[in-house]
């Protein structure tokens, strides 16, 4: 998946990005840049409004989840943050704290990642809360 860096906001090796898909719509996501550490303001020179970063996006750190029979959908209900309110649907089980999910954020089945044990089965609509993630394999500056 390509995304385009639309704003970024950076903290330490942090990185929260509200980025466009290539279908034009809008997300926002975290990842952590290990070669760059900003405080003070300062701008990224490695990542900036305009690259386009390639990777693949996942929802983790998810502390809360229950069966919840719905359409598919997400929520992302504060600025610059990558927090995620979304009901999912389970495609294929990981190990117990790990699954794989449709959503309606993108057309791949994506990784779900909860921070305590969970049951679920395949097809079950599921309700979760945690952040949207995105592992970068590299990106392309413009």
């Amino acid at each position: 998946m390509n995304l385009k860096i639309i704003n970024i906001c950076t903290f330490g090796y942090d990185r929260f990005v509200d980025a466009e898909m290539e279908d034009k719509n809008k997300i926002i996501v975290h990842f952590t840049e290990y070669d760059e550490y900003i405080d003070n303001d300062k701008k990224s020179e490695l990542k900036f409004v305009g690259s386009i970063i390639k990777g693949k996006i996942r929802i983790d750190l998810v502390t809360g989840s229950y069966v919840k029979n719905g359409e598919l959908m997400f929520e992302q209900p504060h600025r610059h943050s990558s927090h995620i309110r979304a009901t999912v649907e389970v495609k294929r089980i990981v190990d117990e704290f790990s699954l794989y999910a449709k959503t309606n954020i993108c057309d791949e089945e994506i990784l779900v990642e909860f921070e305590s044990n969970v049951k679920y089965g395949i097809n079950d609509r599921i309700y979760v809360v945690g952040s949207l993630e995105f592992d970068i394999i590299s990106s392309i500056k413009e």
